[in-house]
């Protein structure tokens, strides 16, 4: 049988941010702000000189935000990168479904079973149920007997009245050759049926039966056994009288399968006569056996198989859409081959046998990695060896196909180990943890901004009091000069 090779046991960085980035481990939040921080402290100067201290302060906010930008344009980028693994883990889950409906559309629940007489009308014998491992075909019951469960009910009318009033007695349930204590909240008996059906339900049924009249009743308890064949049913008080009457010792069914001559026994009437095919034994008719005819519903492996080939164009869509000239953020990314090698190994699973391949049930590949469905290969296929189909198939846990793929599958969308949720939360982490830079250095711009302003501020103070008294000095001097020229006149 044919595997699907794979080589997703190396973590796959998806980017690797420039000088500065962190790998740290964290949640997919960003705590940063989208915009660099800005000179906005403008402090209202009076020296002549404030516009210029205003500059400084902005020209050194601005190359300290610098870093900020690279952080922010590293984090959008990162931050299509999670988008866009996001889309494909929905992609390759969608894909992952649709291997599991094909798994469902070839258990159990896609059968159907007819049971017919010899002359092709319906028969009443048995009914069949089909589970997880049915497989087409014919089966023939001779139903020789259906069994008959062993009964017994009270000889008398119950007596109710306790040997010690107050105080419930205490009885014997028999089974065969073993004893039981039963006892009830008083000595009714609805109260012991009760009890019985408690404690011993598995092997007994007790029920209370009026055999008298709505005027005059007559109460007794009715036991019947939950299994087939002879066994012995009594109630007997704590002194071993037996109140019981048996009625029915009971008989084990009776079968044979497929004319086999070898007559199987069962304590249940409902037996097992293939893996996934139950049969019901409803009545007998020893020497005229009939069919039960098992085949498998083709429109759910049809509708399966078109939803397949679906989920699996969605995502080579999506990964090509990564790559060329209008390549996505992916663009690059060793992720990408990974993802590919998987799909590819998936249309090209091949297996020995009549079904070869996804082409002989008409899935086919074409040049872009995409898949086209036509129904009628599958039909004919079907139609012509259902079993061949069903071998190539197999099953996710036992071989063929469904196996190959749930298995590739699974190492991309493991939640603990798969590679596409390692990457989602590796390039989350990244976001994260440059959020928290972008917060702190942000964080470092408006303490600097803060600092510069406070200082410019006591500058421009300094400097607007010199220039004062620049001025005053040179009032002075310039009225000396004027009265020293009048007096000198």
């Amino acid at each position: 049988m044919g595997s699907i090779s794979n080589s997703l046991t190396s973590p796959v960085t998806v980017y690797s941010g420039s000088s500065g980035s962190s790998n740290s481990s964290g949640s997919s939040n960003s705590s940063g702000s989208s915009n660099s921080t800005s000179a906005s402290g403008i402090f209202a100067g009076t020296s002549e000189y404030s516009a210029d201290l205003q500059n400084v302060i902005t020209r050194a906010v601005q190359i300290a935000s610098l870093p900020i930008t690279l952080l922010q344009n590293q984090q959008t980028f990162l931050t299509g990168q999670s988008n866009e693994l996001s889309t494909l883990d929905g992609d390759f889950s969608a894909l992952q479904s649709a291997v599991q409906g094909i798994q469902t559309a070839m258990a159990g629940s896609s059968f159907n079973a007819d049971v017919t007489n010899s002359d092709g009308s319906t028969a009443s014998l048995v009914t069949a149920t089909l589970s997880d491992g049915a497989t087409e075909g014919v089966y023939a019951i001779d139903v020789k007997d259906i069994g008959a469960y062993a009964t017994s009910i009270t000889s008398n009318s119950w007596n109710s009245t306790e040997t010690v009033p107050g105080q419930p007695d205490t009885f014997s349930l028999v089974v065969g050759n073993n004893s039981y204590s039963v006892q009830g909240s008083d000595d009714s008996a609805a109260s012991v049926a009760s009890a019985i059906n408690t404690r011993y339900g598995n092997m007994v049924n007790a029920t209370v039966v009026n055999v008298g009249t709505a005027a005059s009743p007559d109460y007794r308890i009715s036991l019947q056994s939950t299994t087939l064949g002879p066994t012995t049913l009594d109630i007997q008080t704590s002194t071993g009288t037996s109140l019981q009457r048996q009625q029915t010792t009971g008989r084990l069914a009776q079968y044979e399968v497929d004319n086999s001559g070898n007559t199987v026994t069962s304590a249940s009437r409902t037996i097992t006569i293939s893996d996934g095919v139950s049969l019901t034994l409803l009545a007998s008719d020893s020497g005229n056996p009939v069919d039960v005819t098992v085949t498998r519903s083709t429109s759910a492996l049809d509708s399966a198989l078109s939803r397949f080939t679906s989920a699996y164009n969605a995502a080579v869509k999506e990964i090509n859409g990564q790559r060329g000239q209008s390549a996505g953020a992916l663009q690059g990314s060793p992720i990408l081959s990974e993802l590919q090698h998987t799909l590819s190994a998936i249309s090209t699973y091949s297996s020995s046998g009549p079904i070869s391949g996804l082409a002989d049930l008409g899935l086919a590949l074409n040049d872009d990695g995409s898949l086209t469905y036509t129904e009628g290969t599958l039909l004919a296929a079907d139609i012509g060896n259902s079993s061949a189909v069903a071998a190539f198939f197999g099953s996710a846990t036992s071989g063929g196909f469904l196996q190959a793929a749930t298995s590739a599958l699974a190492k991309l969308e493991n939640p603990t180990s798969g590679l596409l949720k390692n990457a989602e939360t590796d390039v989350q982490t990244q976001i994260k943890n440059l959020g928290d830079q972008i917060t702190a250095k942000q964080n470092q711009v408006s303490q600097l901004q803060t600092t510069l302003t406070n200082q410019m501020a006591a500058a421009d103070a300094m400097i607007s009091t010199i220039q004062q008294q620049y001025s005053e000095i040179s009032s002075m001097f310039d009225a000396m000069q004027t009265a020293a020229k009048t007096y000198a006149a």
